[in-house]
């Protein structure tokens, strides 16, 4: 008996290994958080606890509000939603402190850095843009992205940047750029050169002014309104000529065109000029081209002892102490709220934002997610117009990294499915079949044989 078990159970596993077909895995293990992907969240600024179940953080924070400064708001635990799906990114606000309904005035903040990096300064946080580090500063009062640039009009004390950007094509140049910055007596010297009966020296400038911002360039540039020119010169002799040209936005110089041409001085007195440059005459790509140049019948040499560039344009619109209100996402979803959550009965504000992760250049799932949020409306700090959840909660200083918060959201997979593939897909399927059928006949054989003997 024990031998005819034998037979009908390895049978039945031959069997199976030859006529069942084999199962597929489509996608890898879900995260390592133990939640699957976000599912079925309505961006709808309610936070619901439902719809939030598959989140990946959720974080209470306290605030010290200036509640005697503005009831009915009050210091208290507002909380921090995290979570994700394949490809977006959630963000919820459940501000319990915040508990003024209306929008005058109000604004929230959002500043990420997606790929762990690095950066202690405006300059060094402007670099990575697009690049491991994302903003959205959004208007709420107006339903919109806060605006980048006000209407208010300042200057930069600004300069040749560097050595690269001036050449003599007539004459020797004897300084260098600091001879420039200050009006100290320390000259930057031109000497003529004999050419075709003349002593004539003539130096062509292209500054990239892109060079004068340190941080948003292009906007900045793209943003000037005129320049203020400012040259102190002098010769070591009367001479017969000595002229700027303002070459054109392409570049060329008309020394006839007398709009583009201002006296510079011939004599031994060192001379100002002031005046100021058309933001017309700047190349599409930003640079402001001149040309300095002198002539007589002898040799000489022109002195300047300082040249200074004062570009006017529009300042940034900061609010609070956010001075780049800078919004590097431009594709989301963020609604708002004014209700009770299942955190506080009571009615508040919340909002819910969803940001799409190929708005998030370079987002690594794999490293930890740095955050800082903030905003006013009217919560805020006491003597302050903001409130911000970071490492210190002092400022918001986004352009330090050190003060994000960092969240290892583990990445994200699909779930597990198991697909059956179709009998089709396997190759030789028939042949397989045919030999499951022959080898259930064999058993039936065998054990019809088996009971005559008995």
């Amino acid at each position: 008996m024990t031998n005819k078990k034998s037979i009908i159970v390895i049978s039945i596993l031959i069997l199976m290994s030859l006529g069942l077909t084999p199962i597929s895995l489509s996608a890898e293990t879900p995260k390592m958080s133990g939640s699957l992907p976000m599912e079925g969240i309505t961006i709808d600024g309610v936070i619901n606890e439902t719809e939030w179940e598959d989140l990946d953080w959720k974080v209470p924070f306290y605030l010290d509000i200036d509640d005697a400064g503005n009831p009915p708001d009050t210091d208290g635990f507002n909380y921090l939603y995290l979570g994700e799906d394949l490809s977006n990114l959630y963000i919820g606000l459940d501000l319990s402190s915040d508990k003024t309904g209306g929008t005058n005035g109000e604004w929230v903040g959002v500043w990420l850095n997606t790929n762990n990096r690095t950066f202690s300064s405006y300059s060094e946080w402007g670099s990575y843009f697009d690049n491991g580090v994302e903003s959205l500063v959004y208007d709420v009062e107006r339903d919109q992205v806060w605006e980048f640039l006000s209407s208010g009009i300042g200057g930069v004390s600004s300069r040749v940047n560097d050595e690269s950007e001036y050449i003599a094509t007539y004459g020797t140049i004897n300084g260098n750029t600091t001879h420039l910055y200050n009006l100290n007596g320390v000259f930057f010297n031109i000497t003529s050169e004999f050419v075709n009966g003349y002593y004539v020296s003539r130096v062509e400038f292209t500054v990239d002014t892109l060079k004068w911002f340190g941080i948003f360039e292009e906007i900045f540039a793209s943003n000037i309104l005129w320049i203020q020119f400012q040259i102190y010169t002098k010769a070591n002799i009367s001479i017969a000529e000595h002229f700027l040209y303002l070459a054109y936005d392409d570049g060329t110089v008309n020394p006839n065109d007398l709009d583009q041409i201002r006296s510079l001085s011939t004599n031994a007195s060192l001379q100002m000029l002031q005046f100021d440059y058309g933001a017309g005459n700047l190349s599409a790509n930003n640079e402001m081209k001149f040309v300095l140049y002198a002539n007589d019948t002898s040799p000489f040499m022109t002195q300047i002892d300082s040249l200074h560039i004062v570009p006017f344009y529009n300042q940034t619109n900061g609010m609070a102490t956010v001075t780049y209100p800078y919004s590097s996402i431009n594709n989301f979803d963020i609604e708002w709220s004014f209700g009770p959550s299942f955190n506080n009965v009571s009615n508040h504000r919340m909002y819910e934002i969803r940001i799409p992760k190929n708005e998030l250049e370079h987002y690594d799932p794999d490293e930890s997610l740095g955050l800082i949020v903030g905003g006013y409306g009217t919560m805020s700090f006491p003597n302050t117009n903001y409130w911000v959840f970071s490492d210190k909660n002092i400022n918001i200083m986004t352009q330090l990294s050190s003060e994000y918060l960092y969240y290892n959201m583990q990445g994200c997979e699909e779930p597990l499915i198991i697909t059956p593939p179709s009998p089709a897909a396997i190759p030789g399927y028939q042949l397989y079949l045919l030999f499951s059928i022959i080898g259930l006949a064999s058993i039936l054989l065998i054990r019809k044989k088996y009971r005559n003997r008995n």
